[in-house]
């Protein structure tokens, strides 16, 4: 077992070139690169940040699909104490404005466009400007902070600095004071989780805190410098980043990926390299073991984690024959993995029914969340945190983490749990008010907020209902103003003009008699039994 250390992660780069140098460290489709050759890249491109005006401390949004351009972007602005701000590739122009706007960014970084996305577009919606102006002079009536926009494009774009045009600046740059300036505990992400409240809110993440999440998680999974880590998370989120990327930098394993998830290329991909290593949430997983062409005899498959109910990790030691597959328990707060067992020393049936034991130097209890008290072995209740993995905080909105983390440093992550006598962890549900679809975190208010949009709409409440697939699927309760006509499917349209498809709801029920509290608000659980019983009814 390792010792850990904090550094930054442009050391950690440096680090992992010289021990693993020749060892290829990224293979998308069919670009591969070593330890020394992405070592490399990054000086190169931090270099080419620095000329193109971006600062230390600066806040660069990051809207690029899985690839090696992702990786170069957000490890250079890592290495030059930059703050890099993911962004969902499946956003729309809204949400990315709001992002841009709370984050104060004052870069953007951005594909053109990607697969049926046409990103700059989009961006063109919120900043018409953007083409008149010299690059990195950008003056954005909605966007004020914005100054400077770095776009991946086989053509120079007006407005922009282009990946091919950085290539030609920066060459006399010295890094070394900029690259000796960065410290492990300073903030290096800004990640944005819809959490329980109608906005979305910025997690504060330091390179201590993923680099480390990610070398515990290695641990946890027994990763060594032989491993091939097929790892089908969007970069985006924590999950393709530390539990994928840095779990496998920090052990000088192989990270294998693809631009974008499909069942059938993933179980080809790991046939063709060998994977050893995988990692995902239940929806990939699901989606894997659909295929026709699964034949887990082909697979290298030795080691592994997902985030799920037990049968699914049932289901993915036999029909994929993972062996070393793991639950674990994680939140974005968290950095995010809070819990995970040891692949190659706990009992497999406690993988598979438990979310294991906390993270070296993290704690874990559960609470009465009516009364804050310390609950017994196996006692329901909140599932809280504190450690080195926690946050900083939500970007400028301490009263939101005042809620979040007490006065003794426990993150109430709002999810419902118990511990058993052997000190393993078990998550259940969540008590917050969000829905969890497919990996994502869904704030009803959120998608509320859209729907109230529409001039048809007097009424509407967003719950989560059960699905075998996604976990939950989005739901809307909605209330038609009075002489207006509206069919779900134009609801459904609506919404998908507006947000991520992953946030448009699967289905719309027309509702006008809501139960009601005392007080006069909508009892959203009764809501869900309702749906549930007429769907019971229905057969």
């Amino acid at each position: 077992m390792g010792t850990w250390i904090p550094i930054s992660i442009g050391f950690a780069v440096e680090e992992a070139a010289r021990l693993y140098s020749s060892r290829e460290f990224l293979v998308v489709d069919d670009r591969r690169f070593t330890y020394a050759q992405f070592a490399h890249r990054v000086k190169q491109f931090s270099r080419r940040l620095l000329a193109a005006g971006v600062k230390p401390g600066d806040k660069v949004a990051v809207w690029l699909p899985n690839g090696i351009e992702w990786v170069d972007a957000v490890f250079s602005l890592a290495n030059i104490g930059a703050t890099f701000v993911p962004v969902n590739t499946r956003f729309k122009a809204e949400e990315l404005e709001y992002i841009l706007n709370q984050s104060d960014s004052s870069t953007l970084i951005l594909a053109e466009r990607f697969q049926k996305s046409e990103f700059m577009k989009m961006f063109l919606q919120l900043s018409p400007e953007l083409t008149s102006l010299r690059p990195g002079n950008l003056t954005s009536a909605r966007i004020p902070g914005l100054k400077t926009v770095i776009c991946l494009s086989e053509k120079n774009l007006p407005g922009t600095f282009s990946f091919q045009s950085l290539y030609q600046l920066g060459n006399e740059i010295d890094l070394r004071p900029v690259e000796g300036s960065v410290r492990p505990h300073q903030t290096v992400s800004i990640l944005y989780t819809s959490g329980s409240t109608a906005f979305p809110k910025g997690v504060m993440l330091t390179h201590n805190n993923i680099l480390r999440n990610g070398f515990e998680i290695g641990e946890r999974l027994g990763l060594n410098r032989e491993d091939r880590y097929f790892n089908p998370c969007p970069y985006y989120h924590n999950a393709g980043l530390v539990d994928g990327i840095l779990a496998a930098l920090t052990h000088g394993s192989c990270n294998v990926t693809l631009p974008s998830f499909d069942a059938r290329e993933s179980l080809a991909v790991m046939e063709r390299e060998r994977c050893t290593a995988v990692g995902g949430i239940q929806t990939l997983y699901t989606k894997m073991m659909e295929e026709p062409g699964l034949d887990r005899r082909k697979l290298f498959l030795r080691t592994g984690w997902t985030t799920g109910p037990p049968q699914t990790v049932r289901d993915i030691y036999e029909k994929m024959g993972v062996t070393g597959i793991t639950n674990l328990y994680g939140i974005s707060e968290a950095s995010p993995c809070c819990s995970i067992s040891d692949c190659l020393r706990d009992p497999v049936e406690d993988r598979m029914n438990r979310m294991g034991k906390p993270l070296p130097g993290v704690e874990m209890k559960i609470v009465d969340p009516p009364t804050g008290e310390t609950l017994s072995s196996n006692e329901k209740g909140e599932i809280c945190v504190r450690g080195w993995n926690l946050m900083q905080g939500y970007y400028r909105k301490p009263e939101e983490t005042a809620k979040a983390i007490d006065s003794e440093g426990w993150l109430h992550t709002g999810d419902l749990g118990f511990i058993d006598e052997k000190g393993l962890v078990f998550f259940m549900g969540r008590i917050k008010n969000v829905v969890r679809s497919g990996g994502e975190n869904i704030s009803p208010e959120e998608v509320e907020n859209f729907i109230f949009r529409n001039p048809k709409v007097k009424h509407v409440e967003v719950i989560g209902l059960p699905d075998e697939k996604w976990g939950q699927r989005v739901v809307a309760c909605i209330e038609l103003k009075g002489g207006t006509e509206a069919t779900p499917e134009e609801i459904i349209a609506f919404c998908k003009e507006r947000m991520a498809n992953f946030k448009v709801p699967k289905e719309v029920y027309f509702i006008t008699d809501w139960p009601m509290t005392g007080s006069g608000k909508v009892q959203k659980f009764k809501l869900v039994e309702m749906l549930l019983e007429k769907q019971r009814k229905k057969g």
